[in-house]
């Protein structure tokens, strides 16, 4: 399988689907579709997509879900989160758009904490019919802690194994982010080293979760939304780390950034856009208590992103979109 890919330009973070609380909320984005990432692949000279569900929202009560609160409905759509999410997204990848066969990868998504048996259930019903190669993870998403795969939801851990699936994690270093901050979703990782995790967005630029994830062989760090986690870097945003705690690199420019982190972390930097979410306007619920709502406005483009990855030497541009993803995908 991993011979399939060798040379093609693969971005490891891209979702498909839409976004109900998003949508309610007049935020952006909300959407996006394979037919609609395929036509950014041929522009760009993509190659491949990780791909997966965009939210939870059908198991959430969409009253609460414009407040930004996840509350399971009484009666959900979705009868367990991301089902209905990531039969649409499968379906979507191999009945309804069969002419971009060998362009995407799909991952399914989970939440971490609730109805677990249910979901795995779910999971294993969809992997009859359909091809999977990992799992995806929010948790800010589902506001549930990614502490839960230490605990109710060791399943997926256990399931992950059975199958060589990688786990990729949003992950963040928002001081009041209780969710998926970087120090939690390292407590998973250290308890699981037989087990693949890609961390996304850079981990904020933290020097030294940057420095503990290269000295980890079970993980891999994404540039998903580089160019807007770069602004907010800049803009000295709690999202991203304090200039004490920050990766050292000129972040008037995105590309430097890039180049910056994989000539420090060659073996662990991995590419990709977070399609569509290279742009973020939004108001999100971090933690608990009243001070844990996150504005934030910020534009990006998908040609932001690829510019950044042609900006590197030809060697690095091949080790961080396929080397490197190749080993995350299909082991080293």
């Amino acid at each position: 399988m991993k011979e399939n890919f060798l040379k093609k330009i693969i971005d490891i973070h891209s979702h498909a689907g839409v976004s109900l609380k998003a949508y309610m909320c007049q935020e952006y984005p909300y959407a996006a579709t394979i037919e609609g990432i395929a036509f950014r692949q041929e522009k760009y000279g993509v190659d491949v997509n990780v791909v997966f569900p965009f939210a939870p929202d059908l198991f959430f009560d969409p009253v609460c879900l414009k407040k930004g609160i996840c509350k399971p409905a009484k009666k959900p759509i979705s009868p367990v989160p991301y089902a209905i999410e990531n039969e649409l997204l499968l379906k979507e990848v191999y009945e309804f758009c069969p002419e971009y066969k060998g362009r995407f990868l799909p991952f399914v998504s989970v939440d971490p904490v609730r109805l677990i048996k249910k979901q795995v259930k779910n999971i294993l019903e969809l992997e009859k019919k359909y091809k999977i190669y990992g799992i995806k993870i929010v948790p800010v998403a589902c506001q549930s802690s990614i502490l839960g795969l230490l605990q109710e939801g060791k399943p997926f851990i256990d399931l992950a194994k059975e199958r060589s699936w990688p786990f990729l994690i949003h992950t963040t270093v928002h001081p009041v982010e209780n969710f998926s901050h970087t120090r939690l979703v390292f407590k998973v990782v250290e308890k699981n080293p037989d087990v693949r995790f890609c961390l996304a967005h850079c981990i904020g630029f933290e020097k030294n979760f940057l420095k503990l994830a290269d000295q980890m062989e079970n993980v891999w760090v994404d540039t998903s939304a580089l160019k807007i986690q770069v602004e907010l870097a800049r803009e000295n945003n709690p999202i991203a780390a304090p200039p004490q705690q920050r990766f050292d690199a000129d972040y008037n420019d995105h590309r430097k950034v890039l180049r910056a982190l994989v000539e420090a972390f060659p073996d662990t930097i991995v590419w990709g856009t977070d399609t569509p979410a290279y742009s973020y306007i939004a108001r999100r619920k971090q933690g608990t208590g009243k001070n844990s709502y996150v504005k934030v406005w910020l534009k990006g483009t998908y040609e932001d992103e690829i510019s950044a990855l042609m900006y590197l030497s030809e060697q690095k541009r091949i080790k961080i979109s396929n080397t490197n993803s190749l080993n995350f995908l299909f082991n080293r």
